[in-house]
């Protein structure tokens, strides 16, 4: 910004100036209210403190030397304002000696300037840090405008995944009556039983997806109650198995299950945790190549239950391990990449740390990946 672009602003920059000699107060309010600037004078430290608190100006000039607050303690306070953190604070000063510059850069000084002062030299320093006080407003404002943004998207992902429920669940209803009738009265036509286990598979798939959208989003504000109840995590991890049966089928993969005896009780939310292991198995399925297997395993860990599935599929290259659980991330162009709507893992690190548990994965590109979480057993 310069100074002709200063007085053609639609606001005018705002300049305090705090100093106790009327003099050097009025000199400098002339000088820049000639170049566009409106100035605030202050003659005590006290005042000067009040006046940035209630005018938020874009550049404070504060004098060392003040009757009551100096200008160290006010340069202190000034800062210590979140309103005013980002406010350019330029120190004039007699002084000469190091150890004021340090004590001032302390208290969060921006620049001196030298008394007395060259006029060209002042404006020339004002100016510059006008420049950059205006470019961290407009980079806040884009902030701000960026987050209302995203909450609008949220809020409208929201609702378009809310309302799709329904019409999903009358399809899903409507295949589940028709499969009813295949196995009930009518002769059994495979190609058409086969295309409607996989539709009635597809509407699974969706409402997942769906739900994991909706549990992602109240799991991230904290809006998604746990209902805990005891657990047995060997019966769970058995119901999942028997509900990815037909994505086990198509996939022509193999589900082995690892589980040590007297597995403990964790005390959780059995659909939530469900919901976790489901995507797991799910995802691990999707990357294992036909003839692959991939194996469920649970075993107490000290004062913890530990579930493990490991594949053998593709695995994840090395810089993608931190962040397959990361919303959104879908593993970039690599062909070992676990492609997806990128919100299964990101809801399951949730689901779990939710619980006050744990989930991590190992894993070695070409020999398969192995996803653990740990929950606390019930005590």
């Amino acid at each position: 910004m310069t100074m002709t672009e200063a007085t053609r602003a639609e606001t005018p920059p705002v300049v305090l100036v705090v100093d106790d000699e009327p003099f050097i107060l009025k000199n400098i309010e002339i000088m820049l209210t000639s170049k566009g600037c409106r100035v605030l004078t202050a003659g005590t430290g006290g005042e000067g403190l009040s006046k940035a608190i209630q005018e938020h100006p874009d550049v404070v000039l504060l004098d060392l030397m003040l009757p009551d607050l100096d200008g160290f303690e006010v340069c202190r306070r000034i800062k210590a304002e979140p309103t005013l953190r980002h406010t350019p604070v330029l120190m004039l000063t007699a002084l000469t000696d190091v150890f004021s510059k340090v004590k001032g850069l302390d208290a969060g000084a921006d620049d001196f300037i030298s008394k007395p002062f060259n006029e060209g030299e002042l404006r020339a320093r004002v100016w510059a840090f006008l420049r950059t006080k205006r470019l961290h407003d407009e980079l806040d404002e884009s902030y701000r405008r960026l987050k209302e943004l995203e909450e609008l998207r949220d809020s409208l992902t929201h609702m378009i995944m809310h309302d799709l429920v329904a019409p999903l669940t009358a399809i899903q209803i409507g295949v589940e009556a028709v499969l009813e009738k295949f196995a009930a009265k009518l002769p059994t036509n495979e190609t058409h039983e086969r295309m409607l286990r996989t539709a009635h598979e597809g509407c699974r798939r969706l409402m997942d997806m769906l739900r994991d959208v909706l549990s992602v989003s109240r799991l991230e504000e904290k809006k998604l109650p746990l209902t805990l109840e005891d657990v047995d995590i060997r019966e769970l991890v058995e119901r999942c198995i028997h509900i990815v049966e037909p994505t086990r089928a198509i996939a022509q993969v193999a589900i082995a299950t690892e589980f040590s005896p007297k597995l403990p009780i964790v005390k959780c939310d059995s659909s939530l945790i469900g919901r976790v292991v489901l995507n797991l198995v799910s995802n691990s399925l999707k990357f294992t190549d036909t003839g692959g297997t991939v194996t469920v395993a649970a075993a107490a860990v000290g004062e913890e239950v530990e579930v493990q599935v490991r594949d053998t599929g593709l695995g994840i290259p090395p810089e993608n391990l931190e962040k397959v659980f990361d919303k959104f991330f879908q593993g970039g162009n690599s062909h070992a990449a676990r492609k997806g709507q990128g919100l299964g893992l990101a809801f399951c690190r949730l689901a779990i740390e939710a619980h006050g548990g744990r989930i991590w994965v190992e894993s070695e590109t070409g020999k398969g990946s192995r996803f653990i979480f740990r929950l606390k057993k019930k005590p």
